[in-house]
């Protein structure tokens, strides 16, 4: 492999005398001349409000499409009183939400049912028959709401005909229940926010750490770095990109997740804001903790890259890994509580997309949340150590890439 060191650079990958200026200063001078470069692109600026476009306008067509709790409607003809307190009844028994609104006749119900007014319409024919219209196909619980009370209301019809009083029948019969597991409030809507946080968190890491890994590689393609660090040292130059690109993909992400939040109580679809903004803000630890993760690393493979088409195949396994993670959320939230998943979210970077979901779900406590985060900064400091080392010791080395296996042994020399 042919290669070539700068001699500004020592060996160690210690700038000389040219770099004059100090730690924080060079940091933000590289971080702020990052965010005013890469902020005010056009392609940011386009992919933002797509996304945002996309964002906003999917939950309003989701909850136009879903209705939201709306309570189905159900007309009713005949019957009286007695059969609108049996579907009642019965709707509630089963934990169906229904709304009976009372129709005159045979003929106004279809009219009704055909401008969906409403999504049913229960006839009461007399002598015992009754006819359901509906322009499709009725759900399952909503079928079987309307057979039980009609079967229900037959029942009572006949036996009133004999004198005889139902609820005088079944007034002795008692049921009583007991709950075992104690009740989640709110816990699909928790959910729901975690994973939104998590998919924003992989598109970052993924977007952000690419954009950092290309910065790298174009600067070192195109010899710029060289005159960086005249002026400031590699480690300097490594945190004020990685600084300076975070900001922007934290900055996107708060403006994309308070947007769907915003959007979200404004069309019902969430109704406790409080809990899902505490979830949101709970989400945005671990989004600084594995965006520091894999930008870093990704920084390291733009520093093993000498040309930008060599990049896709440096950064391949970083990638893997990030949508390993991504598919251990989205894929793993149905069985939290088996004994892998449970296992798999205490190691770092999986613990990024789990343990927002384990807090959404309540199956986590204090203890476990603290110790993961402390397992993902430890974590997260070696990442950084191993990625400041190919760093200093790649960034002006050229000729052909540079593999992982190449890296960590020149990293041992």
């Amino acid at each position: 492999m042919s290669s070539s060191v700068s001699p500004h650079v020592s060996p160690s990958g210690s700038a000389h005398d040219g770099p004059s200026l100090g730690a924080a200063r060079a940091v933000g001078l590289v971080a702020r001349r990052e965010i005013s470069t890469r902020a005010r692109t056009r392609s940011f600026l386009i992919v933002t409000g797509l996304l945002l476009v996309v964002i906003v306008g999917g939950i309003i067509i989701w909850s136009a499409v879903s209705g939201g709790d709306k309570a189905t409607k159900i007309g009713v003809v005949g019957g009286g009183p007695t059969l609108s307190q049996t579907l009642t009844d019965t709707a509630k028994a089963t934990g169906t939400d229904i709304q009976l609104v009372p129709i005159a006749d045979a003929n106004t119900a279809r009219d009704k049912v055909s401008g969906d007014d409403v999504k049913t319409a229960l006839i009461d024919q007399g002598n015992g028959r009754f006819q359901a219209l509906s322009d499709k196909d009725l759900e399952p619980e909503i079928q079987g709401v309307l057979q039980s009370a009609v079967s229900s209301y037959g029942l009572q019809q006949s036996l009133a005909a004999r004198g005889v009083d139902l609820s005088s029948v079944t007034g002795t019969t008692t049921l009583t229940t007991e709950q075992l597991k104690a009740d989640k409030p709110n816990e699909g809507q928790r959910i729901a926010v975690a994973l939104v946080g998590m998919s924003l968190l992989m598109f970052a890491v993924i977007q952000g750490g690419s954009m950092v890994a290309a910065g790298v590689v174009e600067e070192k393609s195109s010899r710029v770095v060289e005159l960086l660090l005249a002026a400031v040292r590699p480690l300097h130059l490594l945190w004020g990109k990685i600084l300076g690109i975070g900001t922007i993909a934290f900055a996107q992400v708060v403006v994309l997740g308070a947007a769907a939040l915003i959007t979200a109580t404004a069309t019902g679809l969430i109704s406790i804001a409080g809990t899902a903004v505490s979830m949101f803000l709970a989400t945005l630890v671990w989004f600084l903790l594995g965006f520091l993760f894999f930008a870093t690393l990704y920084a390291a493979t733009g520093a093993m890259a000498s040309r930008t088409e060599e990049l896709n195949s440096t950064s391949a396994p970083l990638t893997i890994l990030a949508m390993a993670v991504l598919y251990a959320g989205y894929f793993g939230i149905s069985s939290l509580d088996s004994t892998f998943m449970q296992v798999i979210s205490w190691i770092p970077p999986f613990s990024a997309s789990l343990m927002p979901i384990r807090i959404a779900t309540g199956d986590t406590n204090a203890v476990q949340v603290i110790a993961t985060i402390a397992i993902m900064i430890v974590t997260c400091v070696a990442a950084i150590w191993l990625a400041a080392r190919i760093y200093q010791r790649s960034i002006l080395r050229t000729g052909s890439k540079m593999s992982w296996k190449d890296a960590v042994r020149l990293n041992r020399a």
